[in-house]
């Protein structure tokens, strides 16, 4: 009987918690120290007793199974948890400040509510006293043992929560909610820094500074940062300060040792701010959390899954945590205004987890419903809020296909409804077309019977109708190919519709003569809507929009941007295309955010590299007659969702002559610090233009810098890398943002073919093709491909590819290097294919036609000797002022056969 009135004492003073301090209680806890880190829980089961996970073990062995805790918390090396029968704290580990077992000295009797462990010390929330009061309405007692603490504090006002730092604690008073220190504050000024009459929901401490949630919602935070000149690992200028908090509205927030964590009440998702070391792992998004708690320098939720399985983040926090954990403290009766009762739709509920049966785990309601959605259902007692995505305003990838799926689901219940009927009209369609072509057979051979014709008539007949025939197959393929090239023709409306009257909210990009806005279509598809600006020369604007609209609908190539529809109408010019989700090169190369750059190491940045080349090589080689984009830069190479390089902006292209090596005398059109020199001093024009820009995005893809940066006293890229190049220098143009590679063999292949495109005369620069050639065998020698042969890139769509099929391509991938070379010789049967508008797969570097001479000049290599000299910068520069031979005789049948 005794116990069951110690326990609903205790539980009538415990209030709802989601967010633990380096030493505040809940149902979970992480202890950490030199002998590593321990996640501690209470089980899931109803028995309330405590599983421990980690490197520690005397945390991890010495855990009392069988007792049953009320909550737990957590120091250096220790762990502590309130008994459930005695209301008093029980501690164990390796600690030498706090000893095993209950802490000594004990007054007898006495019941405690609240525990808080800071690094060396812990203190507890008294109750009650048998046979005397320990706190009234007007005094609160605490008590604490360990390091420079043991001692009984009396506080004027009763107090609702404690939460411990390293060295130093922290109350709330249950009234006015303003919160009070003690302790050592000589490192943390944690005391003297306590905001005065501010009014909080709950407090949690870390390591040197203390955070908690405002009645408005907001974090606030006080005490010690980091000091900003020690931060070597920090990426941003406001890592590390813990007092730059996030503006959205918390539940409740945690602090570890120089960093602090908040669950957002929007969402219930958590964010992280503060100093964090190299390595550390990130706050995972879009993972929804019941609690978290926060160690040294790493934090663990428990997601609000069937699982309860905790996850941890940061630095050197415990790996594997196999257990089920309850989601938090169990309060008395029901749960209060703005809480609704955990109900885990699994094996247990909320009824299984607390002990006793009438004991409730509660947490809080979410506010408000993201922008693309509305509030369905209020949070009420037994549920949260539901939010319900609004499809005619989807902002995020996750309501476009909720939407999807809705609309899929609609039309199942249409289709199976007029099942029946369309059998029925399939049966009685085929029988009517079966009975009228009998029918026609009986009637055409009753009257061939009856009829009687000359010879002369048969024969001209017979004639006659080859001739249509004849005629026929002639036209057929013209009409076909006019289908092909015809792109979809959207109405204005539709396309206003879709990016929402194109307002500023839904523009996604500017250049000078058009704007390109985001827009979902009415069937999902996300699409980019690009919108001429109305200019004076509309003769000018409309020559580029049907240029650009006539180039993209015959042109089709995996790294190509692919053209959906058009709009013409009247003054308004509008294109359709793929919505490309990362951006463009430019922005992951140039922007402002360094995790963006560093997004694009040097393997994702050599295969964009690759798959750019390709797609200006099916522009300048295998379409009829070639394309001269003439505006190649880093900003019009956009990437999607897998990372994979899109070539675009057609609006400057014009078709070259048959003959690729004829110049056109064009007045020069493109971007400065891009613009071939010779086309701009001497107007000649050929597809070695589209070379050199390309060769200056190469430069840009090594270095990180911009093709013209004032800002450097070369301001010219080409200017300032090819003569370092060309001096072996390569490791002073590398990007810094990045770590060089353990073997910088590739990307001096790349540099010298950077300096080969770049060569001011034209006819001294390699064609696309020896490019692209030069560019695989650099990403093999990066990936580590011990075959220089060997398909390093997935295979693409081309279309009117002109590339050879050769026989050993189609052999198997596990033969040697040797082996397939052995069978270019062997087999040189050539599988032709004409310049239609057809799809073919693209080939790999062992299938491009070869120019031996050629390839090794981009290379770096030479084989003289049967010596590899590639692995040497002097040699690979060397090869700079090699010449590129001519294709083979062979080679030019076959262009000749399909061009």
């Amino acid at each position: 009987m005794d116990n069951v009135l110690i326990l609903a004492l205790c539980c009538l003073i415990l209030l709802p918690r989601w967010a633990y301090g380096l030493g505040s209680m809940a149902s979970i806890a992480v202890s950490y120290g030199e002998d590593g880190p321990v996640f501690c829980g209470l089980n899931s089961d109803g028995s309330h007793s405590v599983s421990c996970f980690g490197a520690d073990a005397s945390v991890v062995y010495g855990a009392p199974l069988r007792i049953p805790f009320v909550g737990l918390t957590a120091g250096d090396g220790f762990t502590c948890g309130l008994l459930l029968d005695t209301n008093q704290p029980y501690c164990w580990g390796s600690n030498l400040y706090v000893k095993i077992g209950v802490p000594q000295p004990m007054v007898e009797g006495a019941m405690y509510s609240e525990l808080s462990a800071g690094d060396n010390h812990l203190c507890a929330l008294r109750t009650s006293v048998k046979g005397m009061h320990g706190a009234n309405a007007d005094t609160s007692v605490i008590d604490c043992w360990g390091y420079n603490m043991t001692a009984t504090h009396i506080v004027t006002g009763a107090v609702s929560a404690i939460s411990a730092g390293s060295v130093f604690n922290c109350g709330l008073f249950a009234r006015n909610r303003t919160v009070f220190c003690w302790g050592d504050e000589t490192v943390s000024g944690v005391i003297g820094l306590a905001p005065r009459n501010v009014r909080f929901q709950s407090i949690g401490a870390g390591g040197y500074h203390v955070c908690g949630v405002l009645e408005n919602a907001q974090a606030f935070c006080w005490g010690r940062s980091l000091d900003m000149q020690q931060m070597s690992t920090a990426s941003a200028i406001d890592e590390g300060d813990v007092n730059i908090v996030p503006m959205d509205a918390m539940v409740s927030v945690v602090g570890g040792r120089f960093h602090a964590c908040g669950i957002r009440s929007l969402d219930h998702q958590v964010a992280c701010w503060g100093f964090t070391l190299q390595n550390s792992t990130l706050a995972p998004k879009g993972l929804r959390v019941y609690a978290i708690v926060a160690g040294d320098y790493f934090t663990c939720g428990l997601p609000a899954e069937t699982s309860l399985k905790p996850i941890c983040w940061g630095h050197s926090g415990p790996l594997a945590l196999p257990v089920a954990v309850s989601p938090g403290i169990c309060v008395p009766d029901s749960c209060s205004h703005g809480y609704f009762e955990y109900a885990n739709h699994g094996d247990v509920g909320s009824s299984k987890t607390c002990k006793p049966a009438n004991s409730r785990l509660c947490f809080p309601c979410s506010v408000g419903c993201p922008n693309d959605s509305y509030e369905s259902s209020p949070c009420n007692a037994t549920a949260d809020r539901v939010c319900q995505f609004d499809c005619s305003r989807c902002a995020s990838d996750e309501c476009v296909s909720f939407c999807l799926t809705q609309k899929r689901g609609k039309s199942r219940k249409f289709v199976a409804f007029q099942l029946r009927i369309f059998v029925a009209e399939i049966v009685f369609a085929i029988i009517l077309v079966f009975s009228v072509t009998v029918i026609a057979c009986l009637y055409v051979r009753h009257k061939l019977r009856c009829c009687r014709c000359s010879k002369n008539e048969l024969r001209v007949a017979k004639s006659t109708s080859y001739s249509f025939r004849k005629d026929n197959m002639k036209i057929q393929p013209d009409v076909e190919d006019l289908k092909i090239r015809r792109a979809q023709e959207f109405s204005y409306e539709e396309l206003e519709h879709a990016t929402g009257g194109f307002l500023e909210d839904s523009q996604v990009g500017k250049g000078s003569f058009s704007c390109v806005f985001k827009g979902i279509l009415r069937d999902g598809t996300v699409v980019a809507v690009k919108r001429a600006i109305k200019a004076s020369d509309v003769k000018k604007s409309s020559k580029e929009f049907h240029t650009e609209l006539d180039l993209l609908s015959r042109l089709n190539h995996a790294h190509l941007l692919n053209l959906l529809g058009y709009c013409d109408d009247g003054s308004e010019r509008l294109l359709v295309y793929e919505f490309m989700a990362h951006g463009s090169l430019y922005q992951h190369l140039h922007g402002t955010d360094l995790n963006l750059k560093k997004r694009l190491n040097w393997a994702r940045r050599v295969t964009i590299a690759v798959q750019a080349a390709r797609g200006i090589e099916y522009l300048h080689g295998y379409a009829c007659p070639p394309v001269i984009h003439r505006d190649i830069k880093s900003s019009n190479i956009l990437i999607d969702e897998d990372h994979n390089a899109r070539v675009a902006d057609f609006g400057l292209s014009i078709l070259g002559p048959a003959d690729s090596g004829t110049p056109l005398s064009e007045l020069p059109a493109g971007t400065l610090g891009y613009l071939d020199p010779e086309y701009y001093r001497l107007h000649y024009l050929t597809t070695k233009s589209d070379v050199y820009s390309f060769g200056v995005v190469l430069l840009e893809i090594l270095s990180g810098r911009k093709a013209i940066d004032m800002q450097f006293e070369e301001g010219n890229i080409v200017e300032w890398a090819v003569p370092l190049i060309k001096a072996g220098d390569i490791s002073a143009i590398l990007d810094p943002v990045l770590s060089p590679p353990s073997d910088l063999e590739a990307l001096k292949k790349i540099a010298a073919v950077a300096c080969k495109c770049v060569r001011m005369r034209a006819k001294d620069r390699p064609s696309m093709d020896k490019v692209t050639t030069a560019l695989e065998r650099a990403l093999a020698l990066l990936m580590g491909s011990p075959c220089i042969e060997q398909p390093i890139l997935p295979t693409e769509v081309v279309l009117g590819s002109s590339r050879m099929h050769k026989k050993v391509s189609q052999r198997s991938s596990n033969q040697s290097c040797s082996e397939n070379e052995l069978a270019d010789g062997d087999d040189q049967r050539i599988e032709y294919r004409a310049p239609s508008w057809i799809t073919f797969p693209s080939v790999t570097s062992s299938q491009r036609r070869k120019s031996s001479a050629s390839e090794a000049d981009l290379d770096g290599r030479t084989t003289t000797d049967g010596r590899n000299v590639g692995s040497s910068i002097g040699d690979g520069l060397r090869s700079l002022e090699e010449e590129i031979s001519p294709v083979s005789p062979q080679e030019n049948l076959y262009l000749q056969h399909n061009f």
